[in-house]
Parts: C-alpha cells; sequence; structure tokens
C-alpha cells in the first residue's frame, strides 16, 4: 500500500527543484515547511540551503548557483553552526519569521 502525506507520521514528499522559477512556484508550500521547524526561521538565516534539505526540498546544482548569483555570501554559511543551533534544541527568545525564500532576480 502506498503511503499518503496523510498517514500518521508520514512525511511529507521531497519537493524536487530545478530552477530559481521552480523555488518560486513552491515557495508557500517550503515556507509552510519552515515554520513547522523549531526555530526555522533562524536556521534559515544560518544555512538556508541546508534547512532546505532537512525540509525536504532538493535544490539542484543550477538553483544552487542562481541564488548564490543573487546572495554570494552564502557562499560561506556554515554548517557547524547550523548544526550546533539546531541540536541545541532549544527555542529561542528571538522569532524570526520569513516572508519570503529569496529576492527575486
Amino acid at each position: 500500500m502506498a503511503t499518503t502525506t496523510e498517514d500518521v507520521g508520514a512525511k511529507p514528499p521531497r519537493i524536487v527543484i530545478q530552477t530559481l522559477q521552480d523555488l518560486h512556484a513552491h515557495e508557500q508550500e517550503i515556507l509552510q515547511r519552515i515554520v513547522g521547524v523549531r526555530n526555522g526561521g533562524a536556521l534559515f538565516l544560518i544555512h538556508p540551503f541546508q534547512l532546505l534539505a532537512d525540509v525536504g526540498v532538493d535544490l539542484s546544482e543550477t538553483t544552487k548557483t542562481q541564488i548564490l548569483d543573487l546572495e554570494p555570501s552564502l557562499s560561506t554559511s556554515s554548517t557547524v553552526a547550523y548544526a550546533a543551533f539546531k541540536n541545541s534544541g532549544e527555542q529561542q527568545h528571538v522569532t524570526v519569521t520569513l516572508h519570503g525564500l529569496f529576492r527575486r532576480g
């Protein structure tokens, strides 16, 4: 029997993103997934690519390149800082609310 997203404990299907336009088309669904993660907004600020992978979004290398062209500072994001913050398990006192993922080119 196939597993659906309605099954108890089922993870939502992965979202495969081939282009920046695909990312924008799925932006609201992705934002909803991020809201469901403890400190999701803050984790996004620390390492957006890692958080997207953690919430089931597979970015193509083309999409990553397109994002880095818009936001070159993301190339220095630290997976160590991301893991430390995520694994702390503590709810932060500052809430980061995302209204979109990346600026449009």
